[in-house]
Parts: structure tokens; sequence; C-alpha cells
């Protein structure tokens, strides 16, 4: 029974480090994307704040634009197995470490919904912009603020919760033979996710495509640290 429970725990932990590095490049991709491919067709940091400009460029680059946000989702939907990888790692048992692994599973979730309101209304937004009546565009550009704001406040509690998952599980492996190293990254990228959650709604300072950056330099990071626990 304990060697079956041994064996079970090791495949979650191959299936979470193998999804980890595939979280992590996907992320990478999706930033590369965005300040590649996306800004080869026009779009800049300052285009993304003017809405009364974005929405023409959004419906001229609709596929494009639509695709980002899959990219980004797909990420995410490889993410999923991660926290309970790592909750084995870091002692599965530990009421604190079930929080932490349902804010993680739950972070994702809510990164993917972000993503997918962006999806479904900026096409219909970006043609509204565009066909409707100049009287009109008012109402067009409020509903893309609303939707906007709704997306990245499901973002902002995205990073919330796996920044959560971060911090305690960072707590539990801090004196684990290494994992040390990773923890205190883990803390790190927690501080900078509490700095984004308090400057990003008031665009005091936008260290968003940073801190997506780290994430996935972390999750990376993670897939090696849990395939070397495989190894051993």
């Amino acid at each position: 029974m304990v060697a079956s429970q041994a064996e079970a725990d090791a495949r979650v932990v191959r299936l979470g480090a193998r999804a980890a590095l595939a979280s992590g490049v996907v992320f990478l991709i999706t930033i590369a994307y965005t300040f590649g491919f996306l800004a080869a067709r026009g779009l800049t940091t300052d285009l993304l704040n003017v809405p009364a400009q974005l929405l023409p460029w959004i419906n001229a680059n609709t596929l494009a634009w639509v695709e980002l946000w899959w990219i980004f989702t797909t990420h995410l939907v490889l993410l999923l197995p991660l926290p309970a990888a790592l909750a084995i790692v870091a002692g599965s048992r530990r009421a604190s470490i079930r929080v932490a692994t349902t804010a993680g599973v739950s972070g994702a979730v809510v990164g993917m919904a972000a993503a997918m309101v962006i999806a479904a209304t900026a096409p219909a937004l970006g043609r509204a912009a565009v066909n409707n009546p100049p009287a009109l565009l008012p109402n067009v550009l409020l509903i893309s603020e609303l939707a906007g704001s709704f997306a990245l406040h499901l973002r902002l509690l995205s990073y919330l919760l796996l920044s959560l998952w971060l911090t305690i599980t960072g707590i539990a492996l801090r004196r684990t033979p290494g994992w040390r190293a990773l923890s205190i990254a883990q803390f790190a990228v927690s501080a900078l996710t509490l700095v984004v959650l308090i400057a990003k709604p008031f665009d005091w300072l936008d260290l968003e495509p940073s801190l997506g950056f780290v994430f996935a330099l972390v999750y990376l990071w993670m897939g090696v640290a849990l395939l070397r626990t495989t190894s051993r």
C-alpha cells in the first residue's frame, strides 16, 4: 500500500514537472508574441491605454489579438497539475498546503476566465467602434472600459491567488534540502505581485509584463526541481 502510494505520488510529481516546464515555455511565448509579433503590427503599451485607438486596431487585427489570449489561457491550462505536484513535496497532508493547492488551481481558473472575457468581447467591440455612427462611440467605449476593467480585476485576483499559493508553499519548502533558493524566489514573486496589485488599478506603475516574465521563470525552475525530485 505504501509502495503504491509512493508510485502514485511520483506520477503526480512527474506530471506536474512536465506541466510546469510546458506552462513556463508557453508563458514566455505569450510575452514574445505580444512584444514581437503584435508589436510589429502596431501594438504599443500606449495604445493599450487608449480604447478609442485600441478598438480600431483590434478590428484590423482581430485574429492575432484573440490568439494572444488563447495562448495565455493555454499556459494556465498547462499549469493546473503543478500545485498538486508541489504539494507532495511540501507536505500534502498539511492543512495550509491543501489551502495553497486550492488557491493555485483557483488562480489558474480565474486567469482563464479573465482571458476569455477579453477574447469574447474584443472582436465585437472592435467592429462596433469602426462600423457604428460616431454618436454611438461613447457607448462602445464605455462597454469596452467595463469589459476591460472586469478582465483586469479577474486577472489581478488570479495573481493574488497564485501568489498565495507560492507564499504558503515557499514557507513549507524553505527548510527542504534543495528547495531553499526556489522558496526565496517564490517570496520575491509574491512581493512583486503585491506591488502590481496595488499599482495596476490606479495606473501608478505597470509591472504586469515583468511579473508575467518572472512567473514563467519560476514555473520553469519548479519543473526542473520537480524532475530532480523524481530522479532521486
